[in-house]
């Protein structure tokens, strides 16, 4: 049932954001058509009303972005809403505040991990939970699968500093990564192990004959 809230509660967040952008850029095209400078040469008017169209479409979004974070958050499982805690209190020396930034790496990364998992998995339901990552102050992270299987996710920039996600498979049957783009591609590759698990289990039985 919690699962069936987050993904309505992730689709409708999502339509408000398209929502918004669309009343935005209406209201910014009416308001730049409305109050065109008198003294702005004619041939500038229409350029003049984009750009205010286009602003009224970031400042209305920015606005209800506001709002919608908690709707945002919920959908991720996590949290409406962030509260300070212990980890906020003000370090008392150098030791005490690397343990809260490293407190802090390994969260982020998490959190990274689970953001950006949307490029592998449109479910919002599973590796988009963020409380199922475990986060590393290198900026890596692991998602918990089966005994013997997690996924690991890393980021790096390519040769044009375009920054990449990866998602790697490790089982401890295989220890080659296996690079995964989507969660079918994660359910094929599970299903293949747990079959050859079975299979050798069933040849490794004794034969009651």
């Amino acid at each position: 049932m919690n699962t069936f809230i987050r993904r309505t509660t992730a689709a409708l967040s999502d339509a408000a954001d398209g929502v918004t952008l669309v009343a935005g850029a209406a209201t910014g095209a009416w308001v730049g058509y409305t109050y065109v400078p008198a003294n702005l040469d004619t041939v500038l008017h229409l350029p003049f009303t984009g750009a205010a169209a286009l602003a009224g479409a970031f400042a209305v979004n920015a606005a209800a972005d506001l709002t919608l974070t908690p709707a945002r958050r919920y959908a991720q499982g996590l949290p409406a809403y962030a509260y300070a805690d212990e980890q906020g209190a003000v370090p008392g020396d150098l030791d005490e505040a690397l343990g809260q930034v490293a407190v802090a790496t390994e969260d982020d990364a998490a959190r990274r991990a689970a953001q950006a998992a949307y490029r592998i998995d449109l479910s919002k339901g599973l590796l988009s939970n963020a409380e199922r990552w475990c986060g590393y102050t290198t900026g890596e992270a692991t998602f918990y699968l089966a005994p013997g299987a997690v996924l690991h996710y890393h980021r790096e920039e390519d040769q044009y500093g375009v920054l990449q996600h990866h998602y790697l498979l490790l089982t401890a049957e295989d220890p080659t990564p296996v690079p995964i783009t989507n969660v079918q591609q994660l359910h094929h590759e599970l299903a293949l192990r747990a079959r050859e698990t079975t299979e050798a289990t069933v040849e490794a039985a004794p034969s009651t004959v």
